[in-house]
């Protein structure tokens, strides 16, 4: 297996903070064989290009953390970490081409950055941060740093769970961690009396990261196997499908075909609720510009809310 080079290894990092998770340049270098100096200096150029008040070196704890009121960040940035790493490096060379062409140099890189930010769409407000939500980041983020137990109260009941994450997904935040053996999913701002407990734990989360990448809403199961759904989606709205995030585990297939005289294209869904509770309500918001192909079960689900819907409009 060939060594990664740093670049490689820093949009990682950079996601890592965006979630709350201190950042040991010292631990990167020493766990990669790589120089400490290099990450710090590439890493510092990614943030001084694009995340200058997103995130900065801590002395206290030798780590580079998420400033206050910006956790989550990469949630409202339409540059993947990976674009900006590579913007940076364009940026960085611009004068090996020569001074004659460094206006065109960088006008590429602006105009790729500002054709990226035009693609935005916002439907619904996003949860506001209240002054009880940012203590519980506070004091989550210390406890997901330092594997810390933590006693909080949700939904009436008193429990201890081992945290892992806080994610943005559609509109919300929540934690992820563990409890009872059981990975679940908490909405941060109905969460009450947080408190660090002085016990640690050890947990494999390692499945969690691969099913977030998929999630499109709360949904997102975290035990049960994947569903594999194909659905045709107009042709009409196939770009925003491929360049929303929402959309991201959807993968376009070469396969196309012309339902009632329009043109649609063909997509694999990999789905992680066993009751497809999380694509539903994609499928029912899009209809009919996008249709599913298979299974069954999904066809006849949507069936059966459709004409339980119009059931309500039929006189008797």
């Amino acid at each position: 297996m060939s060594k990664q080079k740093i670049e490689e290894l820093i949009p990682n990092l950079i996601r890592q903070i965006s979630q709350g998770k201190g950042v040991s340049v010292a631990e990167v270098a020493k766990k990669h064989k790589v120089s400490a100096d290099g990450v710090k200096k590439r890493l510092r150029e990614v943030r001084d290009e694009f995340y200058k008040n997103a995130f900065g070196y801590d002395g206290s704890t030798r780590k580079w953390v998420v400033k206050s009121g910006q956790l989550g960040f990469l949630q409202r940035e339409l540059l993947e970490p990976e674009e900006a790493v590579v913007l940076t490096a364009i940026s960085r060379t611009k004068d090996r081409l020569g001074k004659g062409l460094i206006t065109t140099h960088e006008k590429i890189v602006n105009n790729y950055t500002k054709r990226a930010k035009s693609y935005i769409f916002k439907q619904h407000k996003a949860e506001e941060i209240t002054e009880d939500m940012e203590q519980i980041f506070a004091l989550l983020q210390h406890a997901i740093n330092n594997k810390n137990v933590v006693e909080l109260e949700y939904n009436d009941k008193i429990r201890e769970v081992y945290p892992y994450r806080v994610v943005y997904i559609e509109y919300y935040w929540y934690l992820i961690c563990a409890e009872n053996n059981k990975i679940k999913s908490f909405r941060i701002s109905l969460i009450k009396e947080l408190d660090i407990l002085i016990d640690t734990y050890e947990y494999d989360f390692s499945t969690v990261d691969e099913r977030l990448q998929l999630a499109m809403n709360a949904y997102v199961d975290y035990q049960e196997p994947y569903k594999h759904i194909s659905v045709f989606v107009w042709e009409k709205i196939v770009n925003h499908v491929d360049i929303a995030a929402y959309f991201n585990a959807w993968k376009k297939l070469d396969e196309t075909t012309t339902i009632n005289g329009k043109q649609f294209q063909k997509f694999e869904v990999v789905t992680t609720n066993p009751n497809f509770d999380d694509i539903t309500p994609t499928i029912l918001k899009y209809m009919p510009n996008i249709v599913v192909d298979e299974p069954q079960e999904l066809i006849e689900k949507i069936a059966e809310i459709v004409n339980q819907y119009q059931s309500i409009y039929k006189t008797t």
